[in-house]
Order: C-alpha cells, then structure tokens, then sequence
C-alpha cells in the first residue's frame, strides 16, 4: 500500500513542475532568459537539497525528509494567489525543495524495503505510476481550470500527509550493505576464476582467450560515465523544453499545454509498460535511445504548429527519456550498491541547469543556431556510454 501512495503522490507533485512553469510562462510577461533563470534556479535548488540531505537518505531517515517535502508545499498557494515575478520564483524554488525531499525519501524507502534482486522492476514500475499520476494530475487541471490550482496544491499536501504516515520506518540499513557485501564476494570470485588462465600458460592464445572471456564478463560502467550520460539527457530535454512555452503561448491555450504535458506523461508511461525488460538493458541500448532521442528533438522542432504535432513530439521525446533514465538509474544503482543516489539526482539537475540557461540564451541567436547547439550537447553527452 505504502509503494502505490506514495508513488501517486510524488506523481502529482511532479505534476506542479510543468504546472507552475507554463502557468509562470503564460501568466507573466516574461522572456527565454527570465525562463532559463528560472529553471536553472530550480535545479540549483534540487542540487543543494540533495547535497545538505543526502546523508539523511543514506542513513534511513525516510520520514523525515517526506515531511520536509510537506512543510515546503505549505506556502506555495499563498505564492501563486500574489503572482509577480518574486512570488512566481519562490513558489518554483519551494516545489524544487519538496520534491526533492520526497524523491530522496522514496528512493532510499525502496532501496531498504524492497529485496535488491528487484530493485530494477520496482525502480521502473515506480517511475511508470509517477508518470500515469502525474499526467492524471495534468489533464484533470487542463479540464477543471485555474481555479483549480491551488485545491489541486492542497489535495496533494493531503495525499503526502498520508504517504509520509504509510511509509515503513527504516530502522536498520540492511539491504543495501548486504548487496555491497554481495557484489565484493563476487569480484573476488572473479580474480579466482581468472586465474584459472594460469593453466595454460604453455598454450599463450588459449591463456589469453580464458583470461579476457572471465574478465570481460564482469566488466561494469563506470559510475562517473553513468553520471555524466544522465546530465546530458536532462541538459538535451531541458535546451529544448525550456523554450517550447514561449513559442507554443500564440499558438495553443495555457489549458491545451496542460493537456499536452499530461497525456504524453501517460501515454509514456504505458508505452514503458509494455517494452520487454527495459529496467535491465545494458548500456548500448541506451546510447542508441540517447541518439533516437536527439534525431526526434532536433527534427521535430521545426513542425510543431499546433496542439497535435506538440503533442506526438512531446509523447516521443517523454518516452524515450522515461526508458533512458530507467536504464541509467538502474545501472547506477547497481554499481554502486544502491548507495549515493543522491549524486544521480544531482547530476540529472546539474544537467537542467546547462540545458535551462544555454538555451534560454541559444534561441536568440537563431533557430538554425539553437538546434546546431542541441546537436552539439546531445552527441557530446552520449559518448561516454560507449568508451
């Protein structure tokens, strides 16, 4: 019980990004620049939440951190009934802080409940009910309208309230440091059993095939590749994502951009649902998601005119993402024994921060310019998960 409340609350809370963001957007006379300030600010926030709590998280303290996530959404209706350019920046910053919080609560929660040989499944169908909540959250604000923002603020305050209660408490760090005991017992299987090359030391070839078959098999990515991926798969969608209010502001309604946000957020998460083994897929496949990802970005931003083609686009680049993160975040958290998951937090957020500014200040020097750029981080940032 506590898995699903507590996935469908972070899932509305999350809702509130794009929520308070094309609001802010269509709301306030605002330009490109303002936008990637804004943006940036929220995962400058997200990064200094993660760095000042991430020992919290690792040493268990679950529920305190989800009511630091409750006490930061308390002014946040307050902010937005006093709309100006001050009030709009701090009810962004307070949504940063809570869901910050509440996603290093539920991450360490599933990581010392849930066994480790299910950490893949449960981190994906995790991300997939966020996903179908959040845009639940998104359509019904899109049909009930602005008047709706705030009790849709307090319904959520109400279900983290019940969440925070419902979450187990964590009074041992077990399952972790057992995994971490398991995978060292495992390397130093794998020095014995390259040894094993030794008994050929009279036949070379044979020697040197036995060795490299052993020792490739247990090859894993570097973390610091991992992280570095992740940034930039955020930094991409962020370049571009940053800059689609404005543009779409003549073209579509603040209510049909809700209703955009959250269909593609659930249609991916379906889709997702349906892919085979996506949680464990190595990381090839995700450099090649990474490229698809950038091709439909890249070409794609040209034909978006009205609420059908933003949508389609939308759809792909959120799908994409969503299995492109999971892969990543699994093997994160497989290299490093469920541990530090704060660091791919804030190497996702640190990613934003690029993504925001660069192209809030890219699109003024062109649309052929602002996409070369796109181009330019999407291959930069893949490449270390293949090297």
């Amino acid at each position: 019980m506590w898995f699903a409340l507590s996935s469908i609350t972070y899932g509305m809370l999350s809702a509130f990004d794009p929520l308070i963001f094309i609001y802010i957007a269509y709301m306030l006379n605002v330009n490109g620049i303002y936008m990637g300030i804004l943006s940036a600010a929220w995962s400058i926030t997200y990064i200094l939440c993660n760095k000042l709590l991430g020992s919290l998280a690792d040493d268990g303290h679950n529920k305190v951190l989800a009511v630091l996530a409750l006490i930061s959404i308390i002014p946040i209706p307050i902010l937005l009934n006093n709309l100006n350019y001050i009030t709009a920046f701090l009810a962004y910053i307070l949504h940063s802080v809570a869901m910050a919080f509440l996603n290093l609560a539920l991450s360490i929660t599933l990581l010392e409940s849930i066994e480790s040989s299910y950490w893949n499944r449960v981190n994906m169908l995790n991300r997939i009910i966020n996903n179908v909540s959040r845009g639940l959250t998104l359509i019904l604000m899109a049909l009930f309208g602005l008047r709706m923002l705030n009790k849709a603020l307090y319904a959520t305050l109400f279900m983290l309230s019940i969440a925070t209660i419902a979450l187990p408490q964590i009074y041992i760090s077990f399952e972790r440091k057992f995994y971490s005991i398991e995978k060292t017992l495992n390397r130093v299987g794998m020095y014995v059993k390259a040894t094993s090359s030794l008994l050929y030391l009279d036949q070379p070839k044979i020697a040197v095939e036995v060795f490299s078959r052993i020792w490739n098999s247990s090859e894993t990515i570097s973390p610091t590749r991992i992280l570095i991926s992740a940034a930039g798969a955020v930094a991409l969608g962020d370049y571009i994502f940053t800059i689609i209010p404005l543009i779409m502001k003549e073209k579509l309604q603040l209510t049909s951009m809700w209703i955009v946000y959250g269909i593609s957020a659930a249609t991916s998460a379906i889709i997702a649902l349906a892919v085979n083994n996506i949680e464990s897929s190595g990381t090839r496949k995700a450099f090649l998601l990474f490229l698809l990802r950038l091709s439909i970005l890249v070409l794609g931003f040209n034909l978006l005119t009205d609420i059908i083609s933003l949508t389609l686009y939308v759809i792909l680049s959120s799908t994409l993402f969503m299995i492109l993160d999971i892969i990543l975040y699994n093997t994160y958290v497989g290299v490093q024994a469920g541990f530090g998951t704060s660091s791919y937090f804030i190497a996702r957020e640190l990613g934003s921060i690029v993504g925001s500014i660069l192209g809030g200040m890219a699109i003024c020097l062109g649309l052929h310019n602002f996409l070369l750029l796109a181009i330019v981080i999407g291959l930069a940032m893949s490449v270390p998960l293949i090297i």
